[in-house]
């Protein structure tokens, strides 16, 4: 039987191994009974329109608003969230969308059971306890800079901007790669994929090299994604077969031009480690 001091502290929930697998493989899914709790509220709008009882037709469409709202801050707190806490360095987010997305979510729980059968103290319950398991759950955003160290010359947010819509491109290319039937495009897709990613991976671990990287990361990953939505819309219309080999090298170059500029950036680490390294011999060499 669980012992009583067991029951007299609550902590965050955190999910088990395998349950974050399953949010990291369908990142889609976060959030999205937000959106199924909330058709509820825009079908009941729907009742009360059709009965001509204003109050209710707002103030659930109302609610259902609060629940689209949570829903997309909550999507843009975790990606803000996970690339703060895969990067060594980075600025914590400059707005706790999280935070804001649990507290609409409990206003509106408190709302929507005051016009119930609920009386006010009883609807703050259920507000506190929405914003409670909220915590437990997904807890609240970061606040504290991990910038110990970081040029200051370098802006931590903008690279988190930067690798987010990174990721949401390359994501993007991956889905591309799995609509098409197999072959040697679909393995050039995922493997420039790839090379986006190691790319990504790379400035999340030395954010110094964010300006060598750019122009990869934003306009050419940019350019490959829509190429490749282009490419899979002709295939699905059995357009794409004049195409197929142009596009095949094309891919084939970007793997290749891709693989060395990532190369360039560890040769470009190597030299830097191998200057301060030197700077220091001679320093210590100078006080002995």
């Amino acid at each position: 039987m669980p012992s009583k001091k067991e029951f007299t502290s609550a902590s965050r929930y955190t999910p088990d191994k395998q349950k974050k697998k399953f949010v990291t493989a369908t990142p889609a899914l976060s959030g999205v009974l937000l959106l199924l709790i909330g058709v509820n509220y825009l079908s009941l709008s729907v009742q009360a329109l059709a009965k001509a009882e204003s109050f209710y037709f707002i103030s659930t469409l109302a609610i259902f608003a609060t629940y689209v709202l949570a829903f997309v801050l909550l999507r843009r707190g975790l990606a803000l969230e996970k690339i703060y806490n895969d990067s060594k360095y980075a600025k914590a987010p400059k707005y706790p969308l999280k935070t804001i997305a649990g507290s609409l979510l409990a206003l509106s729980t408190v709302y929507s059971a005051s016009f119930g059968e609920y009386s006010l103290f009883p609807a703050l319950m259920l507000g506190l306890s929405v914003l409670l398991g909220w915590y437990l759950y997904y807890g609240f955003d970061p606040r504290e800079d991990k910038i110990d160290g970081y040029e200051t010359s370098k802006s931590a947010e903008r690279i988190m901007k930067l690798l987010i819509q990174a990721r949401e491109d390359i994501d993007a290319i991956k889905k591309n790669a799995t609509e098409l039937e197999g072959g040697d495009i679909q393995d050039a897709i995922n493997t420039t994929a790839l090379a986006f990613e190691k790319m990504v991976k790379h400035i999340e671990e030395e954010p110094d090299d964010y300006d060598r990287a750019r122009k990869y990361l934003v306009s050419y990953l940019g350019e490959v994604r829509q190429m490749c939505e282009t490419f899979v819309k002709l295939d699905k219309r059995g357009k794409s077969e004049s195409m197929k080999t142009s596009f095949l090298e094309t891919l084939r170059v970007s793997i290749e031009n891709l693989d060395t500029q990532y190369e360039k950036l560890l040769d470009e680490d190597m030299v830097s480690l191998d200057i301060k390294l030197s700077v220091m011999k001679k320093r210590l060499q100078n006080e002995e």
